[in-house]
């Protein structure tokens, strides 16, 4: 029900990061073709990175450029309908060499926009938690991962600091729904992908589709056994704009399109196939080692998203196909 967004006010933090982009690319589409009169406001750390990626829309009244650190007390001062905290250190480079600003842009972060909503009128807050914070399956998973279970996570291995600050700022959520009577929503996407992803994105799939859009050989870094659900970037955006609008208050929902579950061995053919290139093996580095996970099965299961009316349009090798296309003519 797109409509529930028009003439509303949207603020995106991590609106220059893969799914932040893609929520603010579907606004702008809004705006443009459907005369939708939203204001955006569009929140990154870099602003050089977020003219860069909108270009000639910054010019547009409705899209306002925000630069900020989610961390740090806000500078500026309006109200906000809707405001949709994406920010987040999202690949493993990034765990292993900041582990405290992995776990403070989502505790501290969520803490600052969930207090700023509080304040400016907003009517519901969605946080971009992660399929990760579910830890380690047990042997009661047998068809994915679902909303409700909570496995282990090693708290003394640094890169904890991601599954756990995801945990953490959704525990915040539902304190504020409880002591505040906030409404506050969460999704959890699965392996995320498309042509919105970072050039420094070192996640397997990003990595892979890369190379392919470069015409180089992808790299396997281990047998390829382990196990993902894969999605489209804006078929998770408009999962994500779903929950927004018609998810009851505390829910928190999976992004995950089972038909792309896949091996990263399977993944990284596909991705050979669409791009023309073919598929190696080396053994990693101890310092790429540093920011793998330890799980060994990530498969969300996708049910209750799709039961509130989400309907993925992109299976893995068309939106891997779509990906490497668009990269390349860009």
């Amino acid at each position: 029900p797109w409509d529930g967004l028009y003439k509303k006010s949207v603020m995106v933090s991590g609106a220059a990061g893969m799914l932040g982009s893609a929520m603010v690319d579907i606004l702008i589409y809004l705006n443009e073709e459907k005369n939708a009169g939203i204001t955006i406001y569009a929140l990154g750390r870099t602003k050089e990175k977020l003219l860069n990626r909108y270009g000639r829309y910054t010019e547009k009244e409705y899209l306002n450029v925000i630069t900020a650190d989610v961390t740090d007390e806000f500078g500026f001062d309006f109200d906000t309908d809707y405001i949709i905290h994406a920010a987040s250190n999202a690949n493993p480079r990034m765990y292993a060499n900041y582990p405290v600003d992995t776990l403070l842009t989502n505790v501290l972060g969520t803490e600052n926009f969930l207090k700023y909503g509080k304040s400016h009128g907003m009517k519901r807050f969605l946080y971009v938690s992660s399929g990760e914070m579910y830890g380690q399956p047990d042997e009661s998973v047998t068809n994915g991962f679902t909303e409700e279970y909570c496995g282990k996570v090693n708290y003394t291995d640094p890169r904890s600091c991601y599954p756990s600050g995801k945990r953490a700022a959704e525990t915040l959520c539902h304190s504020y729904i409880s002591q505040y009577n906030a409404e506050a929503v969460i999704v959890r996407p699965c392996h995320c992908y498309g042509p919105t992803q970072s050039l420094s994105d070192n996640r397997a799939i990003s990595d892979f589709i890369r190379k392919a859009t470069n015409g180089e050989d992808i790299v396997l870094k281990s047998d390829g056994s382990l196990e993902r659900t894969h999605c489209y970037c804006l078929d998770a955006a408009q999962g994500m704009f779903l929950v927004l609008l018609c998810a009851p208050n505390g829910q928190a929902y999976n992004i995950a399109d089972n038909r792309s579950d896949a091996s990263v061995r399977k993944l990284a053919e596909i991705i050979a196939q669409n791009g023309g290139c073919k598929v190696v093996f080396d053994l990693p580095k101890e310092a790429d080692k540093k920011g793998f996970s330890k799980v060994t099965r990530a498969v969300l299961n996708g049910d209750k998203l799709r039961a509130l009316g989400w309907k993925p349009m992109w299976d893995l090798s068309e939106g891997t196909k779509s990906t490497i296309e668009i990269l390349k003519n860009i």
